[in-house]
């Protein structure tokens, strides 16, 4: 059987020139280095050495020296690897809910390369419906979504922060200064509601379902951004994430509604693989989670806005 130790053996005799100087590199005896050697031999079937000059390559030996360098040079990378977590070089597949991308996935990013600065990130931007079974499949390390009400699953789960939402529409469209109005009153806008399909959605129809509220003039929509542009012009109301659009409040586009129907908060989780990485990547996105407008992007929003329509 060919192991490292005879590898290593033939390595230094050659570079130190002497079966002494490499015992004494290995710290081991000038006998076991030699039987080392005799035993690779043997079982490659083949002279390593010149048998009358035991410190002088074979041209097969010589041949051979090359690949046995590399060989043991991922010896002492896997090594490397294995004992700093700032060497990992992988590529990390994350899968995010558009909610994560829009508010605190930059700054994930930005944490996650802190800690290892050679890591390929592939982020996927999707629904969480869409982005389980790529979980599942294997072809995601981690999802970050809302918590999923599903079977056992093999994978470790962080739980991140809790997302809290409210109806939000133009401010002229519903006055409820006087008190909270009943979901009924609220409905008779059209309503602006995210994706088919995504949890937010599909918690949305049964909370209505339970309270018995129809509702048949609806806007189906799968950008968050959209929704609140939608809801700002004037065109229904929505239920939106309460943190990140509270700058559309501030600015006077948005008016938050009181209303008596109003659903728990959404709790994210990162849903990630058994490894030392993912774990590493999990508790950093529960140190970096935050749900509010980016300060860069709430000023680049504030700046449009007071420019006025470009004309573009």
């Amino acid at each position: 059987m060919l192991t490292l130790k005879q590898i290593e053996a033939v390595y230094w005799v050659s570079s130190l020139g002497g079966f002494h100087a490499a015992a004494e590199r290995l710290n081991a005896t000038q006998s076991t280095i030699s039987k080392r050697i005799l035993d690779l031999e043997a079982f490659l079937g083949i002279d390593i050495f010149e048998p009358k000059n035991r410190a002088q390559l074979t041209l097969k030996g010589r041949e051979l020296l090359g690949d046995f360098q590399k060989m043991l040079e991922l010896q002492h990378s896997v090594v490397r690897r294995a004992a700093d977590d700032r060497s990992y070089s992988g590529r990390f597949r994350l899968g995010v809910t558009e909610m994560v991308a829009l508010s605190w996935l930059p700054a994930l990013i930005r944490a996650v390369r802190l800690v290892y600065p050679l890591i390929v990130i592939e982020p996927k931007v999707d629904r969480t419906t869409q982005l389980w079974p790529q979980m599942t499949s294997h072809r995601l390390d981690m999802v970050i979504c809302p918590r999923m009400q599903t079977e056992e699953h093999p994978f470790e789960t962080v739980q991140l922060a809790f997302m809290e939402s409210a109806w939000m529409c133009r401010p002229d469209l519903l006055d409820d200064r006087k008190g909270g109005l009943p979901i009924e009153e609220v409905l008779r806008l059209p309503l602006l509601t995210y994706s088919e399909g995504s949890l937010l959605h599909q918690r949305l129809l049964t909370a209505l379902t339970a309270a018995k509220i129809t509702h048949d003039n609806t806007i189906v929509c799968n950008s968050m951004i959209a929704l609140a542009e939608l809801a700002s012009a004037g065109l229904g109301v929505s239920y939106l994430p309460r943190q990140y659009f509270s700058s559309y409040v501030e600015s006077g586009n948005l008016r938050e509604i009181q209303t008596s129907l109003a659903l728990p908060p959404l709790e994210y989780t990162a849903v990630h693989r058994t490894d030392a990485v993912s774990l590493r990547v999990a508790e950093i996105a529960r140190s970096v989670c935050d749900f509010g407008r980016p300060h860069w992007q709430a000023e680049r929003l504030s700046a449009a806005r007071a420019d006025g329509p470009s004309g573009a």
